[in-house]
C-alpha cells in the first residue's frame, strides 16, 4: 500500500466518530472500526449501497462536496440521523480520495425537536396569556353616565407591565388607575393581573371612604406579602372620583406621570401628589392624597412612562411630558378616543423601530 494511503487509513483508525476511505467513484477502500460497527466490512463495495441518493453527485457521477458554507450532509442511515463531513484529499501520484467523518446526531436533531414543541407550547401559552391580560382591561365607551373612557394600549412585547381600570365603588363613586409593573414578559404580565385583582377586592365603600393613600397601603401589604424579588415594583396612580361631591381624590405610588387635567378652557392641570413605588422596601404611610375639584367638561389624562421617555436619534429630544400636556392642549376640543392616540401617535414619533417600553394611555371626560 502506498505511503500517503497508509498514514491516511492510521489516521482514521484513531477517530473518535464514524469514517471511511472512498476513491472519487465512490468504492469504499477503508473502514475504521467505528463505521465497521455500524455497518459490518463493506470494504469494495459501493457507498451508494449504504446512503442511496441522499448524497448527490456530480455530472461526472463523482461524489459532490458539502454545498455551502456549512460543509455537510445530514443523512440517515440504519434509520439513525448522521451529519457526513466529507473532505478531498490529493495524494498526488497516489491518487485522490475522500474521506467522508459521520457524526451520529440523534440526540442533537431530538434536542432540537422538543426545543420546537417546547417553543411551540410557549408561544401558545403565551397566546392565550396576552388574550388573558387583554380581557381585564375595561372597554372603551360611557361608565355610568358619569365617566367616558377611551384608552391606547402599546405593550413593548407580546406580554406587558401596564394595566389600568374603572371600577364603581358605589352609586356616585367610581375608582379610575393606571400602573405600570417593571419589566415585560410573563412574570411582568401575571403581577398586572394579580394587583388588578387585589385592587378590585380592596376598592369598596369602606376603603373609598378611608381614601386612596390608605387603599395604597393596603396594596402594599399584599405585594409585600408575595415575597418576590427586591427589584420588582409596581408605580400607579389612583383617582376616586366622587359625583355628587364632584371631588378627584389622588394618591401616587412613585408614578412618574402625574395625573394631567384638562379644563374644559383646554387649560391643563398637573397633581403633583407624593409616593413611594408598591415594593418591599417601601412602607405603608409614605403615601398621600390631593383632592381636586372636577367640572363637566373636564377631562383626565393618565399615562405610563413609556410614552415619555423615547427619544429621537437626531435629536437627542424626547416626547416628555410637556409633549403630553402641548397635544392635550390642542386637541382639547376632540373628543377623549381622538386625544388618546394622538398622543400615542406623537409619542411613537420618537422612537425608532421599536418602543422599548409599554405604552399606555387613558383619557376620561367627565359628565355633566
Amino acid at each position: 500500500m502506498s505511503t500517503g494511503r497508509n498514514a491516511l487509513e492510521k489516521l482514521l483508525e484513531g477517530f473518535p466518530i464514524s469514517a471511511w476511505l472512498l476513491d472519487r467513484q465512490g468504492e469504499i477502500l477503508f473502514m475504521n472500526e467505528e463505521m465497521q460497527e455500524l455497518f459490518g466490512d463493506l470494504t469494495g463495495k459501493k457507498a451508494a449501497l449504504v446512503y442511496g441518493d441522499q448524497v448527490p453527485r456530480d455530472a461526472s457521477g463523482n461524489l459532490s462536496q458539502p454545498a455551502g458554507d456549512e460543509g455537510f450532509f445530514d443523512v440517515v442511515l440504519a434509520d439513525v440521523p448522521f451529519r457526513l463531513s466529507a473532505k478531498d484529499v490529493d495524494l498526488g501520484d497516489e491518487g485522490c480520495f475522500r474521506v467522508e467523518y459521520y457524526e451520529d446526531i440523534s440526540e442533537t436533531r431530538l434536542l432540537r425537536e422538543n426545543l420546537t414543541q417546547e417553543l411551540a407550547k410557549v408561544r401558545a401559552e403565551t397566546a392565550i396569556a396576552q388574550s388573558i391580560q387583554r380581557s381585564i382591561l375595561p372597554a372603551d365607551g360611557l361608565h355610568w353616565d358619569a365617566l367616558a373612557v377611551n384608552s391606547v394600549y402599546l405593550p413593548a412585547d407580546d406580554l406587558g407591565g401596564d394595566f389600568f381600570d374603572v371600577l364603581r365603588i358605589t352609586d356616585d363613586t367610581f375608582l379610575l388607575y393606571i400602573a405600570d409593573v417593571s419589566g415585560h414578559g410573563i412574570q411582568a404580565s401575571l403581577l398586572t393581573v394579580f394587583m388588578q385583582e387585589r385592587i378590585r377586592a380592596n376598592a369598596n365603600e369602606k376603603s373609598a371612604s378611608e381614601g386612596m393613600a390608605h387603599l395604597l397601603g393596603l396594596l402594599l401589604k399584599e405585594f409585600t406579602e408575595l415575597g418576590i424579588d427586591g427589584a420588582i415594583y409596581v408605580t400607579m396612580v389612583l383617582c376616586l372620583y366622587d359625583r355628587r361631591e364632584r371631588t378627584l381624590s389622588v394618591a401616587n405610588a412613585g408614578h412618574n406621570c402625574a395625573p394631567l387635567i384638562v379644563r374644559d378652557n383646554g387649560r391643563p392641570e398637573v397633581v403633583q401628589v407624593r409616593g413611594m413605588p408598591i415594593s418591599v422596601i417601601s412602607e405603608p404611610d409614605s403615601y398621600e392624597e390631593e383632592v381636586v375639584i372636577m367640572h363637566p367638561g373636564d377631562r383626565l389624562v393618565l399615562y405610563t412612562d413609556g410614552i415619555v421617555e423615547e427619544v429621537d436619534a437626531l435629536t437627542q429630544r424626547a416626547y416628555g411630558h410637556d409633549g403630553v400636556r402641548e397635544t392635550a392642549e390642542r386637541c382639547h376640543a376632540y373628543d377623549g378616543k381622538y386625544l388618546a392616540h394622538a398622543i400615542a401617535e406623537e409619542s411613537a414619533k420618537y422612537s425608532l423601530l421599536t418602543a422599548k417600553d409599554d405604552r399606555t394611555v387613558v383619557v376620561a371626560d367627565f359628565l355633566s
